[in-house]
């Protein structure tokens, strides 16, 4: 009986770190040596996408609220490939607008197509406030 207690009361605690937000993070996969060998790195960057420091981390604050690593939406469960589809990051294209200083509006915007679905749906992304802080402000 003490036992099986124990048991219970071990197995409860470790789900219970799921309750309060705590999750382990991916490690960033790497490509295998041979692969990585044809590989060219660019002279310069003048053609890529600029972010400042702060528009990344807006980003990265609003990704993690919208969707966390390791983490799935929790969909309407009427379709499961259009659940798996949204719940992938690459599924997203991302729009930021630094309205001042310090407030940056970033947007998530679904591209179906990504996933090879052809479905529509009305509400599959958000646009998040985000201060300069990297505070969310507000979520729409």
């Amino acid at each position: 009986m003490r036992r099986t207690l124990l048991a219970v009361a071990s197995l409860g605690a470790l789900s219970g770190c799921s309750f309060f937000g705590y999750y382990k993070h991916e490690k960033a996969r790497w490509a295998p040596p041979e692969q990585a060998r044809n590989i060219d790195f660019p002279d310069s960057f003048e053609t890529g996408v600029h972010l400042t420091g702060p528009m990344a981390s807006a980003m990265e604050v609003a990704m993690s609220d919208f969707l966390p690593p390791g983490g799935k939406l929790k969909g309407h469960r009427t379709d499961p490939r259009l659940d798996e589809c949204l719940s992938r990051r690459s599924t997203y294209e991302t729009f930021i607008h630094q309205a001042r200083d310090d407030l940056y509006f970033v947007r998530f915007s679904p591209v179906l197509s990504r996933c090879g679905l052809d479905v529509p749906i009305l509400d599959g992304g958000a646009v998040y406030a985000v201060d300069g802080q990297g505070q969310i402000l507000d979520v729409h």
